[in-house]
């Protein structure tokens, strides 16, 4: 190729494409969004860029999306000629003109709690996006962490902990790329928020990027993602896709990866230096040749990257640059899509045992969206469909009279409460609006004065405060946004069809001010500290013993568990301890639950939250059934990222392991010993402040120092005035010895730690 070749390619062609060079043997990719379907809007919008016609954004393409299944609704002539226009484009991918699936987003997957649930929503959306001649599928999955509730995308992450998204993100990759298409992992690193989200300079400490933002982007490389997404964000002062520690260093230095890197949208502020960090690819499209030319005259263009981007580019287009297959397997996704949200609604509030309903129950249903859920949330994740299952009708199948609104009779009133995600916009608050809180306590007060049972459905996009109303309603139950076919699962929970096993992937705070980012969240103008650094999450909640109005793991069952042991196979290890837990069906009926095992530190060198997941099952239990199940711990499991060091360590010591349901409800404990050296293994290193406040250690170092007639002023000294001075500092001052030094390390790491 020549070197003009080369910025074709690693220049987006089109909007949501690339450049294709039939010489060369490249074919153009199709990229789109994304992770809970195909993004109708962006499809249509890249046939009209791609052809090099207006009307991107524009009233006539905002129209034939919004009735685009109603064409009949169409007035404007201009309307009606481009409807027409993207009909012949759409059946020549799909004939059949099948309309795309809409699927639950991460925040809904992370819930079931489930991998292989994930990995057939995988295998779903590579499937459509095979039918739709989709070569690249966006946002599968978006890792980023629940930093806040408010973030306006948090619905597209998949959880507040880093463990739960490296062992369930990773299983969408697998799905997409098992079907031929190019799964993107995004975005790249830090993106938490939407409040000026392009260019928006976050500093966030070096341990929390690598124990918080990092594993899941690194989990979904091992699993094979073919490309990886740069946000728009800066980290550190600089911004992501122009940060080459970030991009070529980490990403393909230490973590191997071998494929595409590209942008967000818009996110390339400076086209050479973000080829040279290694951002490959610069979306959206039309990009103009002429920067990277000009960069490459003057030199400020490395030509050798440039070549290498461009390489990877050809690999992917000749990889996954196919034919669309035009068919949509409408069994498969569908079952793939009520599983999902089968396996992920979770039950908050079952008092009295109000549910299942009887089939008997008459229902008033209510709420803005009662008859047509919110499934998707907007932006780049809004779906165009007609496969969205009707709330309203799934309810009619299940029970003898369903209405919406009040009608005399009625036993139940099902309030449904729905809160919409936005790319763009983060949520000012957690609050509901007061007249949808004063709405709830209404009827809550009638339907109580009327002895109906009152149930709440959340149908959310992110956690909200209730304010006490988790009080008034016999039952709650979270939905989230449950893609196509949430409405039919939810149904069938309410029935009992279905035992409800979902789990939160994430802490519900009780109010605003209750939460980790409270004060930090969304920054000052152009600047945000995260300030909470590693304590995320039920980090926070847990560390500080502060309450919440429903914990991380939380989720309920119409039968009930307990876990009645939990064994270590050693109390000493070095590289692995395996942990059984016993858990017990105690309840009438089969059902499924998760079992959480946390770890805890409780005397380490680095600060450490009170516990953190590091294993779970879901398992499903007979009534009255018991298994026991193993988790095998490696010492990944133990280790925490060290930021004097750069490196993650494995210190030795006691560690606490807990089995639970939640992270606050952790119910059985065992004690390991890690015996290990460390960079914290007492000797050299270890501080002077450690060995005096330690008696054991400071007793063998008065008396070393008194055998060998060394002042232990020198010791208090540097105590009193520079006490984190190590220990062979000390040695230093007073001339020890080197032989007799190590006499006295010997004897000092023979003190066990914790």
């Amino acid at each position: 190729m020549t070197q003009q070749d080369q910025i074709y390619l690693v220049n987006g062609q089109s909007f949501f494409g690339s450049g294709g060079l039939a010489e060369e043997n490249i074919p153009r990719l199709q990229l789109l969004d994304g992770g809970t379907g195909m993004n109708y809007e962006q499809l249509f919008g890249d046939m009209l860029s791609y052809a090099g016609k207006t009307g991107i954004g524009g009233s006539a393409l905002r129209d034939v999306l919004a009735h685009f299944y109603e064409p009949e609704q169409l007035s404007e002539e201009g309307a009606k000629a481009l409807y027409d226009w993207i009909c012949e484009q759409l059946r020549a991918r799909i004939p059949e003109m099948t309309p795309p699936g809409c699927y639950p987003p991460g925040m809904a997957l992370g819930a079931t709690w489930d991998a292989e649930t994930v990995e057939a929503v995988g295998h779903a959306l590579g499937h459509e996006a095979r039918a739709f001649g989709v070569h690249v599928l966006l946002g599968t999955p978006n890792v980023n962490i629940h930093r806040d509730p408010r973030a306006g995308r948090c619905f597209e992450g998949y959880s507040e902990d880093p463990y739960l998204v490296t062992q369930l993100a990773p299983a969408l990759v697998r799905g997409v790329e098992a079907e031929g298409v190019a799964a993107n992992v995004k975005h790249f690193a830090a993106n938490n928020q939407e409040t000026n989200r392009l260019g928006i300079n976050e500093t966030i400490s070096e341990r929390a990027l690598h124990e918080i933002y990092f594993p899941g982007f690194k989990a979904c490389v091992e699993a094979g993602c073919a490309t990886v997404m740069a946000a728009y964000n800066a980290i550190n002062g600089t911004p992501c896709t122009e940060n080459e520690a970030l991009l070529t260093d980490l990403l393909r230095g230490e973590w191997g990866f071998e494929g595409v890197t590209m942008s967000d949208w818009g996110a390339v502020y400076h086209p050479a230096a973000a080829l040279n960090a290694g951002t490959d690819l610069n979306m959206p499209g039309p990009v103009a040749p002429d920067a990277l030319t000009a960069a490459l005259a003057d030199g400020s263009l490395d030509a050798e990257k440039l070549a290498q981007s461009a390489e990877r580019m050809k690999r992917l287009a000749q990889k996954y640059g196919k034919a669309p297959t035009g068919k949509i397997d409408l069994a498969m996704t569908d079952k793939a899509a009520y599983d999902a949200a089968a396996e992920g609604i979770v039950m908050l509030e079952n008092r009295g045992r109000c549910c299942p309903l009887p089939s008997s129950a008459k229902i008033m249903l209510l709420g803005e969206h009662a008859d047509q859920l919110l499934t998707c949330g907007e932006g780049s994740a809004h779906i165009n469909t007609t496969r969205n299952v009707s709330f309203l009708s799934a309810l009619r199948k299940q029970f003898a009279a369903v209405q919406l609104d009040e009608f005399d009779g009625a036993d139940t009133v099902i309030y449904v409460c729905s809160t919409r995600g936005m790319e763009g916009n983060d949520r000012k608050s957690i609050r509901l609006p007061e007249q949808e809180m004063t709405r709830m306590r209404n009827l809550c007060a009638r339907a109580e004065n009327r002895r109906q049972r009152k149930i709440l459905v959340l149908n959310i996009s992110a956690p909200v405060a209730l304010c006490g109303l988790e009080n008034d309603f016999d039952a709650i139950f979270c939905c989230f946004l449950p893609g196509m076919q949430g409405a039919a699962a939810l149904a069938d929970i309410l029935a009992g069809k279905v035992n409800p096993s979902g789990h939160l992937p994430l802490t519900f705070p009780r109010d605003d001010r209750l939460m980790p980012t409270s004060l930090n969240f969304p920054g000052d103008g152009m600047q945000e500290t995260y300030g909470e650094g590693i304590f995320v999450g039920y980090r926070w909640y847990t560390s500080l013993h502060m309450p919440c109005l429903y914990p991380f793991g939380h989720g309920l069952s119409y039968t009930d568990f307990a876990l009645t042991s939990i064994t270590a196979d050693t109390e000493i290890f070095t590289d692995s301890v395996t942990v059984t837990v016993t858990v017990k069906n105690t309840g009438s009926r089969a059902g499924k639950t998760v079992v959480q095992l946390y770890i805890h530190d409780p005397e380490s060198s680095l600060t450490k939250p009170l516990c953190e997941l590091k294993a779970f099952r879901k398992a499903e239990l007979a009534a009255g059934e018991e298994k026991t199940l193993s988790f095998t711990l490696r010492r990944s499991a133990f280790e925490s990222y060290d930021p004097n060091l750069h490196c993650r360590t494995f210190e030795e010591g006691s560690y606490v392991i807990g089995a639970g349901f939640s992270a606050q409800d952790v119910q059985v404990f065992t004690k390991v010993y890690a015996d290990v050296q460390s960079p914290y293994t007492y000797g050299a290193e270890t501080a002077v402040k450690t060995v005096v406040e330690n008696d054991a250690l400071c007793e063998i170092l008065r008396g070393f120092m008194d055998e060998n007639g060394l002042p232990w002023t020198a010791v208090l000294t540097s105590y009193e005035y520079t006490s984190q001075d190590p220990l062979g500092r000390i040695m230093d001052t007073v001339n020890c010895p080197a032989e007799k030094r190590e006499a006295l390390y010997a004897a000092l790491r023979r003190v066990k730690r914790g």
